[in-house]
């Protein structure tokens, strides 16, 4: 009896050993040598992008709109140096996103709803239509291309978060009908359609008083340009002027345009030549009714007179101010010049062309801001 006592107290002492100490006998009867262990250098994974490339999430944590933040950066555009773009998202699901291409003097401020797909950023608006996104991560977005792929290529296409949330820009250039009456302005939008009453600031006082001392202006509808921000809040019915440019009598907006018209119509210069025009200058000029011209070279104002005969045109010497713009005096002159020198005009379709001995010395398109 006693012998077996003895035998199983010995068999309860060896199953007592701690797992931990019993562990790391075997890896020590297992583990090689150390000269035997070799480590193969671990290989960069080399991923091949192009325009359509794969998704490719930088992390893997959930996306929460849990507080106001602004995306920016400028985007790449088809026939334009680019789209520089300022998203403001909203925590209570509403959005704000100034478009601005470059070069064009073209602004859009659109606004609507957001909506957020597991990483993908979709902004509703029912009459405009912005990119979709993807949250690459909290602070960068991706546009989506066609097949909704975040676009990751050598082109950027992302938007970056930044820090402290910034207050959208909403001023924009303005091409429309002004009317006055009992000292109430509005202003009708040529490319919206959209009538907003036009607060009576102290940029647009001085406006006002012109119109009603000009006597081809007072009491008529009339075309204006102007830079202009809409009203926040309950003010959204208000138009803010905070630069008026002119008025220009006897114009009427682009959709009203009859084919083969060049009279009527503010032109937009578009190439001296075949040099392109920057947008932001506004080379602009309209042909009145009365063989009288007038415009904006850029840089001065100026007006003259005119003969068409069917095609032919001539233009007498223009009168201008002088003023002297470093940006802009170069191509002012070549702009003048090329109007005095021309000798036919053709409208085709919505750009007039105008020419000088069967070659193509400017081209314009309808302003629409």
């Amino acid at each position: 009896m006693k012998k077996r006592l003895i035998f199983t107290a010995l068999l309860l002492s060896g199953c007592s050993q701690l797992p931990q100490e019993r562990s790391a006998d075997l890896q020590t009867l297992s583990a090689p040598a150390a000269e035997q262990i070799t480590t193969e250098p671990q290989q960069d994974i080399v991923i091949e992008n192009d325009a359509t490339a794969e998704a490719m999430a930088t992390d893997f944590e959930h996306i929460f709109v849990d507080t106001d933040m602004t995306f920016s950066g400028t985007l790449p555009c088809a026939d334009c140096p680019g789209i520089a773009y300022h998203i403001n998202l909203f925590r209570d699901g509403r959005f704000a996103a100034r478009q601005e291409y470059i070069d064009r003097n073209q602004v859009n401020i659109v606004r609507g709803i957001w909506l957020l797909e597991k990483r993908s950023l979709h902004l509703v608006n029912q009459q405009q239509t912005l990119p979709a996104f993807h949250f690459l991560s909290n602070t960068q977005l991706a546009m989506l291309d066609m097949s909704g792929k975040p676009l990751l290529s050598n082109v950027n296409y992302q938007l970056t978060r930044e820090t402290e949330f910034r207050k959208l820009d909403t001023r924009q250039a303005m091409l429309g009908i002004y009317t006055l009456s009992d000292n109430q302005a509005s202003f009708t939008s040529c490319a919206s359609g959209e009538m907003l009453a036009i607060a009576n600031t102290q940029h647009h006082l001085p406006v006002m008083r012109q119109y009603q001392q000009d006597e081809r202006l007072r009491g008529n509808d009339v075309i204006a340009t102007m830079l202009g921000r809409r009203g926040q809040d309950d003010q959204a019915n208000l138009l803010f002027i905070d630069k008026f440019e002119q008025f220009w009598p006897g114009a009427v907006c682009p959709d009203q345009i009859q084919p083969g018209k060049m009279q009527g119509i503010v032109w937009r210069a578009e190439k001296i030549a075949n040099r392109y025009v920057p947008q932001q200058l506004n080379v602009r000029v309209i042909f009145e009714q009365n063989d009288r011209l007038y415009g904006f070279a850029g840089c001065n104002n100026f007006n003259g007179s005119y003969k068409q005969r069917s095609n032919q045109l001539n233009v007498q010497p223009l009168v201008s101010t002088r003023k002297f713009c470093a940006d802009s005096s170069e191509l002012e002159s070549q702009f003048t010049q090329s109007l005095q020198s021309a000798d036919r005009a053709e409208v085709n379709g919505d750009t007039l062309q105008i020419f000088k001995n069967n070659q193509l010395i400017l081209q314009f398109k309808p302003a629409v801001n």
